[in-house]
């Protein structure tokens, strides 16, 4: 498994750790307080956060997929954008539960949020080398264009 995992591509490896270890987090509370020593607080599987979470277990599939079934494709579309589609659902949901889960945040909702920035940064990367481009029909505009 370990000669596997070498095999892998630095950005692969860093979408999958960084997912694993994002859905570890997860389970954490993102939110805590303390009195008189007793905590109580809520992970990130609380209202939006859901999303986020079953984004992370998407891209932890998805990802297991590309590596097993190299040759696999989703609706015709090209695996790097598959993946990287995935990892900006991640990354926009875990900033809105962030924001969303904004009162006695705990230090997990920061590990979470850097670990979804560095996930997306890692498979935009990995699918800028792989060439990824956007299906036929989906022209982004011009930015030059007033």
């Amino acid at each position: 498994m370990s000669e596997l995992l070498s095999k892998l591509s630095r950005e692969t490896q860093v979408v999958l750790g960084g997912t694993l270890l994002y859905l570890i987090f997860s389970f954490l509370d993102w939110q805590q307080i303390s009195a008189f020593g007793i905590s109580a607080g809520r992970s990130e599987w609380h209202g939006i956060g859901v999303v986020a979470g079953l984004c992370a277990i998407a891209v932890l599939l998805w990802e297991a997929i590309r590596v097993f079934q190299p040759a696999t494709k989703l609706a015709g579309l090209e695996q790097g954008l598959v993946s990287a589609a995935l990892v900006l659902a991640l990354l926009l949901f875990t900033v809105i539960t962030f924001f969303d889960h904004n009162v006695a945040r705990h230090w997990p909702a920061w590990i979470g949020l850097v670990l979804s920035i560095v996930v997306a940064l890692a498979a935009l990367a990995r699918a800028r080398e792989e060439g990824v481009k956007l299906p036929a029909g989906t022209t982004p505009p011009d930015a030059t264009a007033h």
